[in-house]
């Protein structure tokens, strides 16, 4: 694999906020199909993993789904009907409520559900990009708690309180703010100067974490690592694009309206 992967990796092209990719994300695929062994497609699946359950909860609100997941829509949909091509916990998560509404509701449960399940398993950089996506999420979670007056401890119902990550936001539930450790001190600088702005906001999380991608990828140039940071990165961009495009669009809806 490491042969093919000397040809793979230079054939990319870079990746940035300033230009969408010059590689439509299907070749990109294909490329991968052709010059990985089925067990690192496997790791691939789980990367994009999240953004399939994130796709449930789009296609049972009816909302568009993010390309960039495992499944189209007509294939999600045939998975959750006849129980396969999930893990089982997916499954187990969704039996346990009696319908939809309450499907949703606790929705963010099945999420951290994954962080912990696809964490345990995972290996290198996979194992470290799952716990730092799951870790800046529940700092933000947290600045966001303390800035609206939510309750932190309802915020964080889904986790294990016993968890140290969970325990040190817990410790300061009654404080009049939250102090997130060292390494995630730059997400309460940046979101304290956004002033509440979800534009700035989106585009300085997509940012931060291509900047920590590459950080956790490091020097493995020709490696799975490299690779599957070069995905992550890549899903993050066409998210961002995507989000661009779909601000443009409505925008001119309300141009033409007026």
């Amino acid at each position: 694999m490491v042969n093919r992967l000397y040809f793979l990796m230079p054939s990319l092209p870079p990746l940035s906020l300033v230009l969408r990719p010059d590689l439509h994300w299907q070749d990109f695929l294909a490329r991968l199909a052709l010059n990985l062994p089925r067990w690192a497609i496997a790791k691939t699946r789980v990367l994009r993993r999240f953004v399939d359950l994130c796709n449930i909860r789009a296609l049972f609100l009816g909302d568009p789904l993010d390309p960039t997941g495992n499944f189209a829509e007509k294939e999600l949909d045939q998975a959750i009907l006849i129980r396969s091509d999930f893990p089982q916990y997916v499954f187990d998560f969704l039996d346990q409520f009696e319908n939809r509404e309450e499907q949703l509701r606790y929705f963010p449960g099945l999420l951290a559900l994954f962080f912990l399940r696809e964490g345990e398993k995972a290996s290198g950089f996979l194992k470290r990009y799952l716990a730092f996506e799951r870790e800046w999420r529940l700092v933000a979670a947290a600045l966001r708690a303390k800035e609206y007056g939510k309750d932190i401890v309802r915020e964080l119902q889904f986790e294990d309180p016993k968890d140290p990550f969970i325990a040190q936001i817990l410790a300061q539930k009654d404080a009049p703010q939250y102090e997130p450790p060292p390494e995630y001190r730059e997400i309460k600088d940046v979101l304290l100067s956004c002033k509440g702005d979800p534009a700035m906001e989106e585009r300085y999380f997509v940012e931060y974490r291509l900047r920590q991608i590459d950080a956790l990828v490091g020097n493995a140039q020709f490696s799975l690592d490299a690779v599957l940071g070069y995905m992550a990165k890549f899903m993050l961009i066409e998210a961002h694009f995507a989000l661009e495009e779909e601000k443009g669009r409505q925008l001119m809806e309300k141009i033409y309206a007026g």
